[in-house]
């Protein structure tokens, strides 16, 4: 573990009990999100009590929610290892997205017409200009994914934010995946999609929503086709 990292994992005194299995599980998935675990690679439960300080309990408390939401999957006499994304995954995560993205950017445009306000989808919107000038793809990925997360927050379902959980696991995993896309023409779509969000045009909203996930698709489907396995 690096020193960074030893400096964000608490001690077990500090994390009540209870959250501690949370705790494991957020620790377990940003890794798998951001390629720090490989796909296949076997996550030991003696390594990680070791690594984060906590029991064994936490960790198998913890490894059915990251299981169930894609992260990592248990296999008989090996344990848990961590799940491989492929093409077929990808596919369905874009029909999954065409109809939730489509629906957040829709409610979220009829929170806006009814007064709440844009003005943090537009922070968000200006970090990810800042990292697509600097052509930081680590950033251009990470400030993606809180662009998306925030159309979520505004759109002020709990029962669609509770739906997008492992979707948007996915997503992020996803981004840290493909580099390679336009960061320039797809931030064009999020500067577009986020004024239309802001001024209460729902239905605008929606379709640019749709126009977005199917260009992303679009770029998508060829790379992934290249690095995953079928």
């Amino acid at each position: 573990m690096s020193q960074n990292d030893q400096m964000t994992v608490p001690s077990p005194s500090e994390i009540p009990e209870e959250a501690l299995d949370l705790r494991v599980y957020e620790w377990v998935r940003e890794r798998v999100i951001d390629g720090t675990f490989k796909p296949g690679e076997r996550i030991r439960e003696r390594t990680l009590a070791e690594e984060l300080h906590v029991s064994r309990i936490p960790i198998r408390e913890a490894f059915p929610r990251l299981e169930s939401e894609g992260y990592i999957r248990t296999l008989h006499r090996r344990g848990a290892i961590v799940a491989e994304m492929t093409v077929q995954d990808v596919r369905e995560l874009f029909e999954v997205r065409a109809a939730l993205e489509v629906l957040a950017a829709r409610l979220a445009a009829d929170e806006c017409a009814r007064g709440a306000s844009g003005e943090r989808l537009m922070l968000r919107l200006a970090a990810a200009e800042d990292a697509v000038r600097d052509r930081d793809a680590a950033r251009i990925a990470s400030c993606t994914a809180e662009l998306h997360d925030e159309i979520l927050v505004l759109s002020n379902s709990r029962l669609l934010q509770n739906l997008m959980v492992p979707v948007r696991g996915r997503i992020r995993r996803l981004f840290h995946v493909v580099t390679q896309r336009d960061g320039v023409g797809l931030h064009r779509e999020h500067r577009d999609l986020c004024s239309a969000i802001v001024n209460g045009q729902t239905e605008l909203a929606a379709a640019l929503a749709l126009a977005h996930v199917e260009h992303s698709r679009y770029e998508t489907m060829p790379i992934v086709q290249r690095l995953l396995r079928r």
